[in-house]
């Protein structure tokens, strides 16, 4: 593969966030992250030419921080723009001034390419708590300014059991903004419980944290979790010599990688790439040792600091090793390929979308 194999990009070009969502690898470690991104003339060195950016998707989101947070942002997005490329930004929304995002929505009306996803799960009672630490004035009056300014808006709302009375209200500012909204479920939210600690004033004007359990039950839930818990399954008796050769592949096939099956790469706020977010969190967390399976190939084989995109893609393990680590008894197995994206990526989000058509 080359850069011409190329259709979509994840940039996560900050690891800083204003938000704590309880559900994030940064609250769950707290400071114990470097806060890490890129600058403007780090992505042109990526992306040097028209041909690297023309008619290719740039989604600006991350496992860690919010784009919007790195004040070369409307730089980089007005240099994809500029090359013909495609903008979809993923935002809590709340940073920022209004002219920031005047500024924004102009170069969003301007180009039938630049979209912002805003991630908005509630409404003014409850978006703060999944959304721990944004502020329901600031992110409404950002929605206002980008709307106004003729941006192109998506508004994608988690629906968990303690906002769920609000969907209605959320649904009808959405279109009032002009904005396509939609519902996510997202799997993480259907396996586990979140513990949201928000900061709030108690009667003597005191900081207090206060914790709130977060769930997600009945119609919320993601509708592919028996399927996810089969690979579960899978993987723990293959871990044990469990499974025949034909079984193993009989779910190996089902594998829909990002990278080779959908021609997408993510890029780390540390420079690395991936072939999706995913073996990016494996090594936030050190998931399946991926830390030192990969470890023979040095601490630079992925960095696009030294290296440009086709010689990461040229590279033993994004040409071949990747994909012949699907099998179990690899070397280099890596479960988390299994679990995320086998079953045709019964593991991903599901977004439904309220207009037909929307990317």
């Amino acid at each position: 593969m080359n850069i011409d194999n190329i259709k979509k990009i994840e940039l996560e070009i900050t690891s800083d966030c204003n938000a704590a969502c309880p559900g994030c690898a940064r609250t769950l470690n707290l400071g114990k992250f470097e806060v890490t991104g890129f600058s403007v003339t780090d992505l042109k060195r990526m992306f040097p030419t028209t041909r690297h950016i023309m008619n290719k998707q740039f989604k600006f989101c991350g496992v860690l921080g919010d784009p919007v947070v790195n004040p070369d942002f409307i730089d980089m997005v007005e240099y994809i723009v500029e090359n013909n490329g495609y903008v979809d930004i993923s935002t809590n929304g709340a940073y920022n001034t209004a002219d920031w995002w005047t500024r924004l929505g102009k170069l969003s009306s301007e180009n039938n390419n630049v979209f912002v996803s805003f991630a908005i799960d509630g409404h003014k009672e409850t978006n703060h708590i999944y959304r721990v630490n944004t502020k329901w004035s600031v992110l409404e009056r950002n929605l206002e300014a980008y709307s106004i300014a003729g941006g192109r808006g998506k508004w994608i709302y988690i629906v968990f059991d303690h906002n769920e009375y609000e969907l209605e209200t959320a649904r009808a500012h959405s279109k009032k903004l002009g904005f396509d909204f939609a519902t996510r479920t997202g799997m993480r939210n259907s396996y586990h419980d979140w513990i949201a600690k928000i900061k709030k004033k108690d009667e003597q004007k005191k900081i207090i944290t206060e914790e709130k359990v977060i769930t997600t039950s009945g119609k919320k839930e993601h509708s592919k979790v028996e399927k996810v818990k089969e690979l579960d399954v899978f993987i723990e008796k293959a871990q044990s010599g469990q499974v025949t050769k034909e079984e193993e592949q009989s779910v190996l096939r089902t594998i829909k990688c990002k990278l080779i099956h959908q021609g997408e790469i993510y890029i780390s706020s540390k420079q690395t790439m991936w072939p999706c977010c995913f073996l990016f969190d494996s090594t936030v967390w050190n998931r399946d040792n991926i830390k030192q399976k990969l470890s023979d190939y040095g601490d630079e084989w992925n960095s696009l600091k030294n290296k440009t995109v086709d010689d990461v893609l040229t590279h033993p393990w994004f040409d071949a090793i990747l994909e012949e680590s699907w099998n179990t008894n690899h070397e280099k197995h890596l479960p988390r390929c299994v679990k995320t994206c086998g079953h045709m990526q019964a593991y991903h989000n599901e977004i439904k979308w309220e207009k037909e058509n929307v990317v």
